[in-house]
């Protein structure tokens, strides 16, 4: 009986330990899982998301400053023109690229900021304030909420392999705390350059539709009837089951 509660502790015990070790890789994720949907709730609960995007324009922008600096010391600010392409393709082509390199980093910050915001100010033209505002907000909620879901992927996988550092005298525990960590920065920062990059080359292209119940008020087939191969009499030049005679 003796040696039967023996093993029963052990067992019970190394149970104990696993459970409790699982609960402390929860307890990773939780805390990034809080400041998320702490982000989240404060995107939903706003109706302007301007503080929002201009933060992450002036985060983006003192970057590119920081790599200008760094190509300039280098010489090698060719490497330059694929950073400010890949986040404002289309607001800033090619020749205004090799102008702006030659800037102050000021100068520099504010003509990139000042584009983007004459982007914003153009969609204006084809939208209301109101349907700009929730276009913004929609962008931001779905891209948060895109690259949440790949991040708990990649954290589930570390999860799963992060035990063979143990192997090399490591604490499992703390590497994954270290690499959900540089993760959960990586997902910031991709969080501001897709939500940019996003806004600077979208375009928005508006569709007339016409009602033809509200447009055509006598037809000059009413209470005819026509064959549906047959050319439609409105003069459109499309058969008449592709056009008036369409189910």
């Amino acid at each position: 009986n003796k040696a039967l509660e023996r093993a029963q502790q052990k067992v019970e015990g190394r149970n104990f330990d696993i459970r409790k070790t699982l609960l402390k890789f929860d307890d990773v994720m939780n805390d990034q899982r809080h400041v998320i949907f702490g982000q989240r709730q404060k995107i939903l609960a706003v109706n302007n998301v301007d503080e929002i995007i201009n933060a992450f324009v002036e985060d983006l922008s003192k970057e590119l400053v920081e790599n200008k600096t760094l190509f300039e010391r280098e010489n090698k600010i060719q490497f330059l023109k694929p950073k400010i392409q890949t986040v404002f393709g289309r607001l800033i082509n090619e020749e205004e690229i090799g102008k702006i390199s030659k800037l102050k980093n000021d100068d520099f910050q504010n003509f990139i900021k000042t584009r983007f915001n004459e982007k914003r100010i153009e969609k204006t033209k084809y939208l209301s304030p109101e349907a700009n505002l929730d276009l913004e907000k929609n962008v931001l909620l779905q891209i948060v909420d895109m690259l949440w879901r790949s991040h708990l992927q990649y954290l589930e996988q570390l999860r799963q392999v992060i035990g063979l550092r143990s192997y090399g005298q490591k604490d499992p525990l703390q590497e994954f705390k270290k690499e959900a960590f540089n993760l959960f920065e990586s997902l910031i920062q991709k969080i501001k350059v897709d939500v940019i990059t996003l806004l600077s080359n979208l375009s928005i292209q508006l569709k007339e539709i016409e009602d033809k119940k509200n447009n055509v008020k006598s037809m000059p087939f009413e209470g005819k009837k026509v064959p549906r191969n047959s050319p439609c009499p409105c003069g459109s030049g499309k058969k008449y089951k592709h056009c008036h005679g369409a189910l």
